[in-house]
């Protein structure tokens, strides 16, 4: 794939959108491509997150405390949060077959951030709104748990 379509395929993921070209072009060109054999992990809970990673070719199982909870496919970002800063990643996702990636680590994050710093903004703006909306639904759910006496009352 050519930077530009890199950047383009950065660019559809949801904490990306409204951002310039520039800095999606250079974190494009510098972020490492990293591939995956079947079974092996992208990242692992518990295990400090030190990147993100774009699938861009296959299917990865996502497993949260020994617990199936989805695949991944192509153009999902993995491990948002540790692009931004430290901690632990929160689930573990493993290659079901040969996965390609695009890693982005937290510094290249920041230095990309530090140098457009416009870009650094529309980012935390993004994952903000994306936070606030994940709050809001869990709001809902506490009410619908609330108001029910058991779970079949769901």
């Amino acid at each position: 794939m050519s930077v530009l379509a890199d950047a383009e395929t950065l660019r559809k993921i949801a904490i990306f959108r409204n951002c310039d070209a520039i800095p999606l072009q250079i974190m494009a060109f510098t972020a490492e491509r990293q591939e995956f054999s079947i079974g092996e992990d992208l990242i692992t809970q518990g295990k400090k997150a030190r990147a993100a990673f774009v699938v861009l070719n296959g299917k990865v199982s996502l497993r949260e405390n020994d617990y199936d909870i989805g695949v991944a496919e192509p153009g999902a970002f993995l491990g948002e949060t540790a692009m931004i800063g430290a901690g632990s990643y929160a689930l573990t996702a493993t290659a079901r077959d040969i996965v390609s990636t695009v890693r982005i680590s937290h510094e290249l994050f920041l230095k990309v951030a530090k140098e457009y710093p416009d870009f650094g903004r529309a980012v935390l703006q993004n994952l903000s709104e994306k936070l606030y909306a994940s709050v809001r639904e869990f709001d809902t759910i506490r009410v619908m748990l609330d108001k029910s006496r058991k779970f079949s009352d769901l």
